[in-house]
């Protein structure tokens, strides 16, 4: 993949990793692999509650405010070839009423994947939960072009340019909660995990409030994974929550 001078810059130290993070086949974010192929590899990608969704024509309802107790956690970052992302040390959740979910890990997307009415943004992040029922919870946070995020700076430089690293820094800690905005409203909606195996009854909550990393940040990521963003899929009549504070 191709290297911008902003990655570089940034993630110069990350050409120190060692380790591995093991590669799957079969498909990716473009060419004969592509999206459009994924439900050769897993049949489920062709169903009918597939994300990601444009989201519009919302429902307002009163609903459980999202609250995400996360620790600081080692850096532990991966690059599997079609993302690159942070691995999450047991501890850390999500209460979203009387529910609980577990973080595992959360990684980027470029652009991001899901569309609010005719508004794009040039970059996610997906925040990947578990219950311990085994029901999944996917935060998706929008981030638009700005001033530089303190957080990202910090994490940048570790993540592994080169499919199949890993960078593990039990000595340098984050917390996945600086890469969310204070304002935890959102939009709420039934879906699947956005690529292969597709697992779908995966509870969406779409931040509306997104936030900022600059020009030079956003390239940096982007050099590393380039685009990998799922089209927008079919809504297919699903009801679509904007959730109001209780």
């Amino acid at each position: 993949m191709i290297r911008t001078r902003a990655m570089s810059a940034l993630l110069g130290a990350a050409m120190a990793t060692s380790g591995a993070y093991a590669l799957q086949d079969g498909w990716s974010y473009s060419g004969s692999t592509g999206p459009s192929s994924w439900s050769s590899v897993s049949p489920t990608c062709s169903g009918r509650m597939q994300s990601p969704i444009v989201i519009e024509g919302t429902e307002a309802v009163i609903m459980h405010r999202l609250d995400p107790q996360y620790r600081v956690n080692p850096i532990a970052t991966h690059n599997d070839g079609r993302m690159v992302g942070q691995s999450y040390e047991s501890g850390s959740i999500l209460r979203v009423g009387a529910k609980i979910y577990m973080l595992q890990e959360f990684h980027f997307h470029t652009p991001a994947e899901h569309q609010v009415l005719d508004r794009t943004y040039p970059m996610s992040i997906q925040f990947t939960h578990r219950s311990l029922t085994g029901e999944l919870a996917v935060v998706s946070v929008l981030v638009r072009e700005g001033k530089a995020n303190v957080a990202a700076a910090e994490l940048l430089p570790n993540l592994p340019v080169e499919p199949g690293q890993t960078m593990n820094l039990p000595n340098v800690l984050i917390n996945a909660r600086d890469f969310m905005p204070a304002d935890h409203s959102y939009y709420r909606y039934m879906g699947s995990l956005s690529h292969p195996p597709c697992t779908e009854g995966v509870n969406w909550y779409v931040m509306k409030t997104p936030i900022e990393f600059s020009a030079e940040q956003i390239a940096a990521i982007k050099g590393i994974t380039g685009e990998n963003a799922r089209p927008t899929q079919p809504r297919n009549n699903r009801i679509i929550l904007d959730a109001q504070p209780q």
